[in-house]
């Protein structure tokens, strides 16, 4: 389909949509309208790049009546920013229908007014329980990322939500890549003959991948950029093997803005063809390999990169298939799966673009292979969406190794993926298989003569044991305080130590004992009044101005 006008869209939503740049549907996009507009139910097997936001959002504009004075349509999303950057992606082509589209954060005005509302479900239940929201009105209701949104408490709280729209009538549109058992759940338990778009994602989601046809190298863009670093990726291309770089733009807007940067930075751009320009702007795939072909340039010489992202495996084959030379696709963290996904169901293996090559190592390996597991088989879409605020100070390579960090802190490796597993690259207990699990430590109860009553807390403790002793977090177990006592599990290899360590100090201004704990009882005795109370100042008091962790530990 070569137009949005062929789907019953409105001149005016189809200006709207020519502004931004959006001027020829996606194959989910020409398939979902219609449907959409009709009221039915559908579940999209989409992930950010997709463009499932156009689809539903051009269905919802058409269909749902503007100036209601409550809304008439809401959109669930996994976070407040997600929610701020679909709501003005909405108003935009609202502003066209006389639809009011807001999102339930600040910075809107009269949300609860609005005839399309974008809201994460913690923030949406929560207005509705303090009445600052109506639904009584709903009249359709959208999981974007619905595999995020059905985790956890997520499904109590929609279905607060749907409590307060008062009606079964109501339009329900899923969106969510990969359709996982909890989605599917909610799907039979809510929509009645829901439609599923592409049909395929009816039946098992693991699609079987056709025949290799060859490697695309990804160029991931740590931070959204409007231009995506053409002038980066050209540089870093244009060498003595390739002499042409095709970058693909979705519009003549966004590939004219592109060549006005490359040409800032000295890179002259031009027609696909032109053997006398380095840099070619293309939009239309099958014209433009025409082009070159009949200027007879060689394959070889060619690099084609997406600098817009393929709605569907069509574009993605048309763009970078049967090509010789070296095919890059630029995306940015949020749009992986739905990439991994095109790439698997046309064919094609990703690889990321070469980088320099460190030594091996086997943990360090082991580490990497478990990293790798989690992004060929994990939901990852809305992850990257809550991390996208750090990347507004960081770059992602910073943020991914200080979640490094924090896992290696915890003693935690990530499972490996079933390819090292398989052929036996994988070390380690942990990261072998999912069902193998390291020996846990074996731990020792010890008895400290205080308790509650001393106004000793769990912090005091693990405070004046990590503190005097010099242990790790780690090497504590449970804490338990009783009235007059309390009991402490330690790592069997560091009791003696806590108890040389401790015993005669004073915590909260108490006085100290500690032992072996031996029942009921506490240990035995060995004679009167136990420790060695120092008196005020005498002993090293761990009380309030002592070293401990902020707040209880979690046990």
């Amino acid at each position: 389909m070569d137009s949005f006008d062929q789907l019953g869209l409105g001149p005016e939503l189809l200006e709207a949509l020519a502004a931004e740049g959006i001027e020829v549907p996606s194959g989910l996009q020409a398939d979902a309208i219609p449907v959409l507009v009709r009221g039915n139910p559908a579940v999209l097997r989409a992930g950010p790049g997709a463009g499932a936001m156009v689809a539903y959002g051009t269905a919802l504009l058409t269909r749902l009546e503007a100036g209601g004075g409550r809304p008439a349509g809401v959109v669930l999303t996994s976070t407040a920013e997600s929610a701020v950057a679909i709501a003005r992606s909405l108003a935009r082509l609202g502003l066209a229908t006389g639809h009011r589209c807001a999102a339930l954060a600040p910075g809107w005005a009269l949300p609860g007014h609005a005839d399309l509302l974008v809201a994460t479900p913690e923030d949406l239940s929560a207005a509705v329980r303090a009445a600052e929201v109506k639904l009584d009105g709903l009249d359709a209701l959208v999981l974007d990322g619905a595999g995020f949104l059905l985790e956890g408490d997520g499904p109590a709280r929609i279905e607060l939500i749907l409590e307060a729209a008062e009606s079964e009538g109501w339009q329900g549109i899923v969106v969510a890549d990969p359709l996982t058992p909890a989605v599917r759940e909610w799907v039979d338990a809510n929509l009645r003959r829901a439609v599923f778009l592409p049909s395929e994602a009816a039946g098992d989601d693991a699609a079987a991948a056709p025949v290799e046809r060859g490697d695309i190298h990804l160029h991931v863009v740590e931070r959204p950029d409007i231009l995506r670093d053409p002038v980066g990726l050209v540089d870093r291309l244009l060498d003595e093997e390739i002499h042409h770089v095709l970058l693909f733009c979705r519009s003549e807007d966004r590939a004219a803005d592109a060549g006005d940067l490359l040409t800032l930075h000295g890179f002259v751009a031009g027609m696909p063809g032109d053997p006398n320009t380095p840099v070619w702007l293309g939009l239309d795939a099958l014209s433009d390999r025409k082009r070159i072909d009949e200027a007879g340039i060689t394959p070889e010489r060619v690099a084609t990169v997406s600098l817009d992202l393929p709605l569907d495996t069509d574009t993605l084959d048309r763009r970078h298939g049967g090509r010789r030379g070296q095919a890059v696709c630029v995306a940015e963290p949020r749009e992986l799966p739905h990439l991994r996904r095109l790439a698997r169901e046309a064919g094609y293996r990703l690889r990321p673009l070469p980088s320099p090559q460190t030594p091996s190592h086997s943990e360090i390996t082991t580490f990497r292979d478990g990293i790798r597991g989690a992004l060929e088989t994990r939901d990852l879409a809305a992850y990257t969406t809550l991390l996208e605020p750090l990347l507004e100070e960081w770059s992602g390579v910073e943020v991914a190794a200080a979640l490094a960090a924090l896992l290696r802190d915890r003693g935690i490796r990530p499972a490996a993926s079933a390819a090292a597993v398989s052929s036996g690259t994988a070390e380690g207990t942990l990261a072998q298989s999912p069902s193998v699990r390291p020996r846990p430590p074996a731990f020792t109860r010890l008895f400290l003569s205080v308790g509650s009553r001393d106004g000793v807390g769990p912090g005091d403790l693990l405070g004046a044991i990590t503190g005097e002793a010099g242990l790790e977090g780690e090497q504590v177990g449970r804490i338990d305080i009783r009235d007059t006592f309390a009991r402490v599990e330690v790592a069997d290899t560091v009791a003696g130590k806590v108890i040389q360590a401790l015993n005669g100090t004073s915590i909260r201004g108490r006085s100290v004992r500690v032992d072996f704990d031996r029942g009921a009882g506490g240990p035995r005795e060995r004679g009167a009044g136990g420790g060695r109370d120092r008196g005020p100042g005498g002993g090293r008091d761990r009380g309030p101005g002592g070293p401990r962790r902020k707040g209880p530990p979690s046990r």
